[in-house]
């Protein structure tokens, strides 16, 4: 499977809360919790006017995006990284990661951060992240991690 990695568009707004809403609902872990916080299920209105989402396709149709977020000088937060459950473990998240870290370096950015739930874990550590401060969310544990924007591509 070839993975194309764009700039989101207006016209990927459903596209990306079919797959947000499918990746969230796809953990039986989290799905309760979910469930229990509906506003969680939905994208936030500022996604794409932020500029920085990125959308991975294959063979034309959207199979995940992330997006991200200056919180300081040189520090970005990844906000979200959702593949559809259909096309999991075929390197579109990896590819994400890599072309928000080479847009991070063309920004002078030092480090990106993301707090990770235990679904996630394994994979931000095999892309380069380093594990944090355990850490609580509205919707259960997370873990903060970073990735040093300078060693990794």
């Amino acid at each position: 499977m070839a993975i194309l990695i764009r700039v989101a568009e207006a016209y990927d707004e459903p596209a990306l809360g079919r797959i947000f809403r499918r990746a969230s609902l796809s953990n039986p872990g989290d799905r309760a919790a979910l469930i229990a916080h509906p506003e969680a299920l939905r994208l936030p209105d500022d996604l794409l006017a932020r500029g920085r989402t990125w959308v991975a396709a294959a063979d034309g149709v959207i199979v995940g995006f992330a997006s991200s977020r200056p919180t300081e000088p040189g520090v970005l937060e990844l906000d979200d990284l959702f593949v559809d459950p259909d096309a999991r473990r075929k390197g579109a998240a990896r590819q994400l990661i890599l072309r928000i870290v080479t847009a991070a370096a063309s920004e002078h950015v030092d480090r990106i951060d993301v707090t990770a739930n235990p679904h996630a874990y394994d994979f931000y550590r095999a892309a380069g992240f380093v594990a944090g401060a355990p850490t609580e969310t509205e919707l259960g544990a997370g873990e903060r991690m970073h990735l040093d924007v300078a060693t990794t591509g």
